[in-house]
């Protein structure tokens, strides 16, 4: 292969440029870089840390007007993302715009495989993946009615959530499955008379944090850890009753909106350690925050205030707390009182999504740039 033979030239280059007679850790670290060219592993460069104070809002617009319904999935590259309105999958290119590329009654849940390059979709309770042109789409037979799924970060398999009924009531369970359900597995039961909500992966692709709510309530009273391969539960302490629970993409801290005072509609952001230690409060005055998102450096966070008058103001704030950047400030497309905002990150840091396309609600997607002052 033309590849390896080019891997393979360099590899006997690097040797012969290091000598017979050098020795030591230089010559470990030239031989671990030819072992990955010879290999021909696929390095990708991950975006640098920086802080708010280093980058300026380069652009926000509204891109999509019909009304979506699920939270986009953004592409790898960060060159597209997908989403769902007017009952197809679309896929929006940041170069060429909105193409629709398979129908879909109600798409509810979206995600995106950095590792297959497959969409992963629930429509009217039913999960299908399918190529980001819309062909080789397949149905995952699952025994119940998925809710919500998500690819692990680098791997090939899939967490959804399924609601079961069971005498009369409804149970929760967490599965997993690869992209044409040739693999499946129970991972966890829901105790009864519990939800699943925010299920999320850790970076290790081996275990998925989730929050467990009571089905008439917003807030969640719970949060766990789970290995997907064999019974290994942790309970994650919540800083205080939540309604929002999201994970770092270093898995090392979760960023929460607090519930505490919900019934006057008043919470707080706050980032801790998982078990619980190194509060940070992020946001300087209790109000009423949605929106809440990491960037995938995991040294920040997006989230937005929702004023009386059905404002939201996002906000760019770094995860230590020291800076915070205005994002942007709009009127919001409905005055639903309890009316939230999805927000996602592209993978390179440079842009993310937002709009009130949350599964349960539906509006138009904004697109916002970043970049280095």
């Amino acid at each position: 292969m033309q590849t390896r033979t080019k891997s393979s030239a360099r590899t006997r280059t690097l040797l012969e440029v290091l000598g017979p007679g050098r020795q030591g850790w230089g010559t470990l670290a030239v031989f671990l870089l030819a072992s990955a060219l010879v290999a021909g592993c696929d390095i990708r460069r991950a975006p640098a840390v920086e802080s708010t104070r280093q980058l300026q809002v380069a652009d926000v617009q509204r891109i999509v007007e019909h009304p979506a319904v699920a939270p986009v999935a953004w592409a790898p590259d960060s060159r597209a993302f997908a989403h769902s309105g007017d009952h197809r999958v679309w896929v929006y290119s940041l170069d060429r715009g909105d193409q629709g590329i398979a129908s879909a009654e109600m798409g509810t849940a979206l995600s995106w495989s950095a590792a297959l390059n497959l969409i992963a979709l629930i429509d009217r309770g039913v999960v299908s993946t399918l190529r980001p042109d819309g062909s080789d789409r397949r149905v995952i037979d699952l025994p119940g009615v998925a809710v919500a799924l998500a690819w692990a970060p680098g791997g090939d398999r899939m967490a959804v959530v399924l609601r079961r009924t069971g005498n009369g009531q409804p149970r929760f369970e967490l599965w997993v499955a690869n992209h044409d359900g040739g693999f499946k597995r129970l991972v966890t039961r829901a105790p009864e008379g519990r939800v699943m909500r925010d299920v999320q992966w850790f970076s290790d692709n081996l275990y998925i944090l989730y929050g467990l709510s009571d089905p008439a309530e917003r807030f969640i009273r719970e949060a766990h850890r789970v290995r997907i391969s064999y019974p290994d539960h942790t309970e994650i302490p919540l800083p205080v009753r939540t309604v929002s629970l999201r994970l770092a993409p270093t898995g090392q801290r979760v960023a929460v909106v607090t519930a505490d005072r919900l019934a006057v509609g008043v919470g707080e952001v706050i980032v801790s350690r998982l078990d619980g230690s190194g509060r940070l409060v992020l946001a300087a005055d209790p109000g009423r925050f949605t929106g809440l998102a990491w960037s995938p450096q995991g040294d920040k966070l997006i989230y937005a205030r929702v004023t009386e008058e059905s404002r939201a103001e996002l906000w760019l704030a770094d995860a230590d707390r020291s800076d915070r950047l205005p994002l942007f400030s709009y009127p919001m497309e409905y005055t639903d009182p309890g009316i939230d905002l999805a927000v996602t990150w592209a993978p390179d840091g440079r842009h993310l999504v937002f709009g009130t396309n949350t599964g349960t609600f539906v509006g138009p997607i904004w697109l916002a740039t970043l970049q280095r002052r």
